[in-house]
């Protein structure tokens, strides 16, 4: 068959994330060409893309396949397939790379399992990625941690909760199912415009107006959901303090300054508002940094010292603050973050 190179090649880096990062069962890390699409695969998380090229279906290893199709230059190329390779050749280039036997080639079988609870497709919430986005980050990366890994979607809301911060975005549009969605996995679905999604109750599928679908299996759980909007509700009733547009570049400065910026995730920063100031400190084993910017406040003073990465990461959205019986509270729009204040400096590792 003969494909256009950038083409395959940009198909190729969508389907990554569906690769396995190691083999512990045969086909996992492998792109699996079909007669209509390509396919990966991983046990957790299924990528395909239509693909209608495929004169032949064949199962090969995926990044070193997609190394071979990355590093040729020529605009077209040729895929031949024989008995268990295959050959990829150009203009100016010629290679070689095992396929894997038919006899082995199971995982078509599980694709098309998969694809029959592709059905009762729902429209997403126009702004659903964007809601995942800022959720995913106040996710744990430890999946031990059940639901606590993932981005909650009920109703119109989306949710996160770490142990020392959440996230709440409200989406423009209910979703008629609860899902659990693993963080690192909405980091690599916000990566797709998705416009609809359907689940069979073992995976959530989501799909583009190209096609392209993306599925991955939610976790079980029950959210604190009571509990959480009672927090968000009560910081609500605070005064809001609007943030200076100039901020988020401020504390990324001052954290370079200060040494901060190679492991910065269990490091802290200070914050003074005070007569109509915004008082910026950080600290490291390198030396301190301070900056001074115009703020409208004129109340009692606050003072918080908070975690840089955090605070660095909400700002890229924040437009405005509180403070409460020692949490912190980030506003903009439907995006809201709680994220309880250091009370001393720290130096573990947190994400």
């Amino acid at each position: 068959m003969k494909v256009k190179r950038l083409e395959l090649r940009d198909i190729l880096a969508k389907l990554i994330p569906g690769l396995a990062k190691r083999e512990f069962i045969q086909q996992m890390a492998h792109f699996m060409f079909l007669p209509e699409e390509i396919v990966t695969y991983n046990d957790k998380v299924a990528i395909i893309h239509p693909f209608e090229n495929t004169e032949h279906g064949f199962s090969i290893k995926g990044m070193e396949f997609f190394r071979i199709i990355d590093g040729m230059t020529d605009d077209e190329i040729t895929i031949i397939v024989e008995e268990s390779k295959i050959k990829i050749r150009s203009k100016s280039t010629s290679a070689t790379m095992k396929i894997l036997g038919e006899d082995l080639n199971k995982l078509p079988e599980s694709i098309a399992e998969l694809k029959k609870g592709q059905k009762g497709w729902k429209e997403l919430p126009e702004d659903f990625l964007e809601g995942i986005s800022l959720c995913s980050f106040s996710t744990s990366p430890d999946l031990s941690k059940g639901i606590m890994a993932c981005v909650w979607i009920i109703g119109d809301t989306c949710y996160s909760l770490d142990h020392a911060r959440s996230s709440r975005f409200k989406m423009s549009s209910e979703m008629p199912d609860t899902l659990y969605l693993i963080g690192k996995e909405c980091s690599e679905l916000v990566k797709f415009p998705v416009t609809e999604y359907c689940t069979d109750g073992k995976w959530a599928h989501f799909r583009t107006e190209d096609g392209v679908t993306f599925s991955c299996m939610p976790m079980k759980g029950s959210y604190p959901l009571e509990k959480v909007n009672a927090a968000y509700n009560a910081a609500l009733q605070n005064q809001t303090i609007p943030l200076p547009k100039e901020l988020k570049s401020i504390v990324d400065s001052v954290v370079v300054l200060a040494g901060l910026l190679e492991n910065n995730a269990g490091r802290w920063i200070e914050l003074t508002l005070q007569d109509d100031e915004l008082f910026v400190k950080a600290t490291s084993e390198l030396g301190e940094v301070e900056k001074t910017i115009p703020c409208k406040y004129d109340a009692d003073p606050i003072s918080l010292r908070l975690n840089v990465k955090f605070l660095s990461q909400i700002l890229d959205k924040a437009t405005s603050l509180s403070k409460n019986e020692g949490m912190v509270h980030f506003k903009s729009g439907p995006f809201q973050h709680i994220m309880a204040q250091t009370s001393k400096p720290s130096t573990t590792e947190t994400k």
